[in-house]
């Protein structure tokens, strides 16, 4: 967080929050709601914001309170984001190895593996929970890996957990989930996807 927030947070401790604003959609772009109706709204995608300054404010002042709503701590204020896939969009490097975050974070660990009866592929990192971006999850999915076998040999379209899946530049072993239709990654995650403000 930048310290001229901290500095602002400490000054004015009792900012309200505010929500309806701010949404991070599957591709991990920010994107702005001028009438504040991001979550009354959910279909709605907003505009795309593009300005460099911003985005990178935004993405060093990106961070999640204990409930799993998501925010982004602009000065004393909480600007909570409407989260249209999860709170976190992953990618892999230019190395084609590594993941890195929308935020431009290298992710270092992964916890555990989910797969969803869609074909989507979400993991569990330190950071935060996370949505492999589309683009990526052939080239993910071909690296993913037991200790001898890969997914291709696995019945995916029953809901089951493995243990023991790595990926090349991942080898500490973790778990993988394949999820029903009816499980909710938000919930078996912990994220809040239209996060509000606490009633003042």
């Amino acid at each position: 967080m930048d310290t001229a927030v901290i500095e602002a947070m400490k000054k004015w401790p009792n900012v309200p929050a505010v929500s309806g604003y701010l949404s991070l959609d599957q591709s991990g772009h920010w994107r702005h709601h001028r009438a504040g109706d991001a979550n009354r709204y959910p279909e709605q995608p907003g505009e795309r914001i593009t300005h460099p300054g911003l985005l990178a404010f935004f993405n060093r002042n990106y961070q999640s309170d204990e409930q799993g709503r998501w925010f982004i701590q602009n000065g004393p204020q909480q600007v909570y984001v409407r989260l249209d896939a999860a709170p976190l969009i992953v990618s892999l490097a230019q190395d084609l190895l590594h993941l890195q975050d929308h935020t431009g974070r290298q992710v270092d660990t992964i916890q555990a593996w989910y797969l969803s009866a869609q074909g989507t592929l979400y993991l569990r990192t330190p950071a935060g929970p996370a949505l492999l971006s589309g683009r990526d999850i052939a080239a993910l999915l071909d690296q993913l890996r037991s200790a001898d076998q890969g997914l291709d040999s696995l019945d995916l379209g029953q809901p089951c957990h493995y243990e023991g899946w790595t990926l090349p530049a991942y080898p500490d072993a973790c778990p993988l989930t394949v999820w029903s239709s009816c499980v909710s990654p938000a919930r078996e995650l912990a994220y809040i996807v239209l996060p509000e403000p606490d009633p003042t």
